[in-house]
């Protein structure tokens, strides 16, 4: 396999890590918000909310690292087409 197909997996897989994490990150606000709606009279709302705005970032931080993930994604497809074609091109002109 060549060395831009290996690095276009990694960050297929890495893609897929980031986002579920992000995912995770949402539910646990979710689960959090909920809890708070429940237990508002019982906990301390000032924790809470450093704890949801904690997380929050964590979300927001992991999707800076996935948009620069994405990126490098693309810029991958560009040169994997480019390999592509310049396995296609030796072929055509022998053809011609």
């Amino acid at each position: 396999m060549h060395p831009i197909q290996t690095q276009y997996q990694s960050t297929i897989q890495e893609e897929a890590t980031l986002t579920q994490r992000i995912t995770l990150c949402k539910v646990s606000i979710d689960i959090l918000l909920e809890y708070i709606s429940h237990h508002a009279d019982s906990i301390h709302i000032l924790t809470a909310e450093d704890i949801v705005t904690t997380i929050h970032t964590m979300a927001q931080d992991l999707d800076t690292e996935l948009l620069h993930v994405r990126f490098e994604k693309r810029i991958l497809e560009n040169k994997l087409r480019g390999l592509q074609l310049q396995a296609v091109l030796p072929t055509a002109i022998q053809s011609s």
